[in-house]
């Protein structure tokens, strides 16, 4: 799973270069080189953000051969804010050091960044000022989720104006016939991606129809279970993943957003349980059944290692609501099948009352020689961090560790297992803060 993770930066790292190697074999092939040497740092920016901003867009359409590459859909969204930061500095290199030869005059410099009578440049300029106000409200803004989710719309206008600036320009990516097809490629790919996950994603994608049963609420939990409208249709997930859901109601806006599942694959309904964080999540608490809902899905890796590494003892660490993706698991008529591996599962809540699923864990009856359940209160007993973790699961050596939760906790007991010898690859994490 790290491995993926990797390897998929190792692709994006690789393509990135390639079109560079195609660059510069262009112009040695038709030994067109530059006079003013400035202009090899400004086409590197250009060409290489070119790539990562195509790459941005794929990251961004859920696919499950993109899933596979980076070992899990939360892994890809961090992926894509990561590559999306890369192609924003990187960009900057085209304008400043096509700017270069007019220095030491100051003035003559600065003018180059602003409108004028050449469409070259003015295209560039609004491009380049659309990503600035795109990224920053994507990333370094914090913004409400559907606001956030409608802003990026617009990186399918910039992405057009990117492509007029190319064609206008007339530059190598036009002369240069293994260029311009590389290109034009990449931007054809990214234009389509846009299209499939702003436009037809709702048609296209794996979308099953599914009705409310019911909505218990638990104090600030909400529970949704969900039943196929057409029973022959539904969902097949694994344990541990996650789904995007959007309700066909008045109630609520109609944006996807994602959760894991708590039940396991063999039950007929899918359950999803909702902590209270903003407007959207509060207006669950409206839901009636029989109100439609539209499930995308099943997306998510998470759960997946535990199947397929039977040599290491699983700890399942769980935060609060984190506790989710584990439910799925720990239900599963499967989980509990691999001879000799023992699974300690510690349910982390800062007061004993926020265990809403205490019970429901205890009343699994799971055989103690195979499955141990740990209750730990943070007021009461300290944060969670690796010496305890050790000592509740029996040590650190020979296991998998697999945590959800908030992100700070997450972060911390990660870093603390490391530090305490755990090496990276036995170490899994499942962040929705980055969807």
């Amino acid at each position: 799973m790290k491995k993926q993770y990797h390897w998929g930066y190792l692709v994006v790292f690789m393509t990135t270069l390639l079109s560079l190697l195609i660059w510069l074999g262009s112009k040695w092939y038709f030994n067109d080189w530059y006079d003013d040497q400035w202009k090899y740092v400004a086409k590197i920016g250009s060409m290489g953000a070119t790539t990562l901003i195509c790459w941005a867009f794929i990251l961004s359409t859920r696919f499950s051969i993109v899933e596979r590459l980076f070992g899990g859909l939360d892994k890809v969204y961090k992926a894509h804010r990561h590559v999306g930061q890369a192609a924003f500095f990187l960009i900057f290199l085209h304008p400043i050091f096509l700017a270069m030869h007019r220095l030491p005059e100051w003035g003559h410099f600065a003018s180059f960044f602003w409108f004028s009578g050449d469409w070259v440049r003015n295209t560039g300029i609004i491009a380049l000022l659309m990503f600035i106000v795109l990224v920053a409200v994507s990333i370094w803004i914090s913004l409400k989720y559907h606001v956030w989710k409608q802003t990026h719309h617009f990186f399918g206008l910039m992405l057009i104006v990117v492509i007029v600036h190319m064609v206008i320009a007339d530059a190598e990516i036009m002369r240069f016939p293994l260029l311009r097809a590389w290109f034009f490629g990449w931007l054809a790919v990214a234009v389509l991606c846009y299209l499939y996950i702003r436009v037809l994603y709702r048609w296209w994608g794996p979308l099953y129809d599914y009705e409310v049963a019911k909505a218990p609420e638990h104090g600030d939990i909400i529970e949704i279970f969900l039943q196929p409208v057409r029973p022959h249709r539904h969902l097949k997930h694994r344990p541990g993943q996650f789904i995007y859901i959007s309700f066909n109601t008045e109630k609520l806006s109609a944006e996807p957003h994602p959760f894991s599942i708590s039940s396991p694959p063999r039950e007929s309904h899918l359950r999803i349980s909702v902590k209270e964080l903003g407007d959207w999540t509060a207006a669950l608490r409206k839901l009636q059944p029989g109100d439609r809902a539209h499930v995308w899905g099943p997306y998510g890796k998470f759960g997946d290692k535990i199947y397929l590494d039977r040599e290491l003892n699983p700890v399942l660490i769980a935060g609060g609501i984190g506790l989710t993706p584990f439910l799925s698991m720990i239900k599963d008529e499967a989980f509990l099948e691999v001879e000799n591996r023992k699974t300690h599962l510690i349910y982390s809540v800062v007061k004993p009352e926020e265990a809403l699923y205490h019970d429901e864990i205890e009343s699994l009856h799971l055989d103690h020689d195979k499955f141990v359940y740990i209750p730990h209160c943070s007021d009461e007993e300290g944060y969670l961090h690796a010496e305890v973790i050790g000592e509740k699961a029996g040590g650190l050596d020979g296991k998998m560790f697999l945590i959800c939760g908030p992100a700070p906790m997450m972060d911390s007991v990660k870093e603390d297992l490391q530090k305490h010898g755990v090496g990276i690859e036995r170490i899994f994490t499942e962040d929705f803060s980055v969807i």
